[in-house]
This record gives C-alpha cells, sequence and structure tokens, in this order.
C-alpha cells in the first residue's frame, strides 16, 4: 500500500508541448515518456483547445474532474463529448485527437496503458456515507479528487486528490479479490477507481 499525495506527483510538459501534465504515478515507477511503460496515471488541466499527444501502441482511458468539458474528435470515431463526471472514453493512443473546450478550461483524469500487457477499468464512484463494495485488483488505485474519503479495513482517509496504490503487499487486506469498503468520511464526494489487470 502506498498513499500518494499531491506532493510526492510530477508536473510534466505535455508530449507535443501544448500544456502540463500532473504524473500521479507510473509502471514501472519512475519511468519516462520515452521508456516502454505498462501504465500511467495523469490529470491535466486543458486551458485550451487543441491537439493531444500522440502515444503510439497504448490505450487512453479519459474522464472529466472538473469544469464543462471537451468536445473530442477522435480518428475513426463519431465527436465525442466528455460532459459528465463518470463519462469514459476510450480511445487508441496513436489516433489523430482534437479537443474543443465547451466552456472554459476543465480537469481530466487519464490512464493510457500497453493493451498487449494489461487490461484497464476506469470507474467513477459515488460515495455517501455508506460503505460502497470494491474488489481489489492486482494494482488498483483510488483517487479521491475532492476528498476526504474513507477506506476501511485499511483505516486510511484519502484528502483531496490523494490517491492510494495497492498491489504490491500479499497482506489480506490489499491482495488481488480482497473486498474494501469505501465511504465519505461526511456528505457525498467521488472516488476515481482504476483497476488493472495482467494479460
Amino acid at each position: 500500500m502506498l498513499q500518494l499525495r499531491p506532493s510526492d506527483y510530477r508536473l510534466m510538459p505535455w508530449k507535443n508541448g501544448g500544456g502540463s501534465t500532473t504524473e500521479i504515478t507510473i509502471e514501472p515507477a519512475g519511468a519516462s515518456l520515452a521508456d516502454p511503460f505498462l501504465w500511467r496515471v495523469s490529470s491535466a488541466q486543458v486551458a485550451a483547445s487543441g491537439p493531444f499527444s500522440r502515444f503510439p501502441g497504448h490505450e487512453r482511458l479519459l474522464l472529466l474532474l472538473e469544469g464543462a468539458g471537451l468536445l473530442l474528435d477522435i480518428e475513426g470515431k463519431e465527436r465525442q463529448r466528455l460532459k459528465y463526471p463518470g463519462q469514459v472514453v476510450a480511445f487508441a493512443g496513436d489516433a489523430s485527437v482534437h479537443a474543443t473546450l465547451i466552456q472554459g478550461p476543465c480537469v481530466d483524469f487519464g490512464v493510457i496503458s500497453d493493451p498487449s500487457r494489461v487490461k484497464v477499468k476506469l470507474e467513477w464512484l459515488n460515495l455517501g456515507p455508506d460503505a460502497t463494495a470494491i474488489t481489489v485488483a492486482p494494482a488498483t488505485l483510488l483517487f479521491a479528487p475532492w476528498g476526504p474519503v474513507r477506506v476501511d479495513p485499511l483505516g486510511v482517509e484519502l484528502a483531496s486528490r490523494d490517491c492510494l496504490r495497492l498491489g504490491n503487499n500479499p497482506a489480506a487486506t490489499e491482495a488481488p479479490g480482497a473486498k474494501l469498503g469505501v465511504r465519505a468520511s461526511f456528505g457525498t464526494t467521488p472516488l476515481v477507481l482504476v483497476s488493472i489487470w495482467p494479460l
């Protein structure tokens, strides 16, 4: 178990030089985008319309965290509207993609992965005071966009923009297949769940 906080993240320029992305975590740890990385989880503020970087040989999953969203013109697909929290858009990393802001800057959350080596599921959970059950995958990431989120029975509380990474500890409460309960510490709040399985 590794609890990551915003101070642990890496601010990196976009591959195409058009902006910057906050890299939350990457596998293998410390890899650069020039390395053959397995997967990468990040969040970016999109301040202007423009093209996305290309990542040949990878798959991309994207959801909206804040703002009015994006219109995505993806090569080989109909125009996609990334407008609602929890909506996930998937597309090939080598596709030509142009993003148009719907109304002002927004913040997205994305996973880039090697589909020949891993299967990735990206989910948005709306949490309340009652626990929502989740199942631990071989690699699991819990990202609290606004926090605070409680993770039981681990006894962990995630503050705003914290990320809990599970999968490196064979302890029964963290091993693949283990059940966890996640809930808002008070009121309601979202949680982004990333589940990763090797192929």
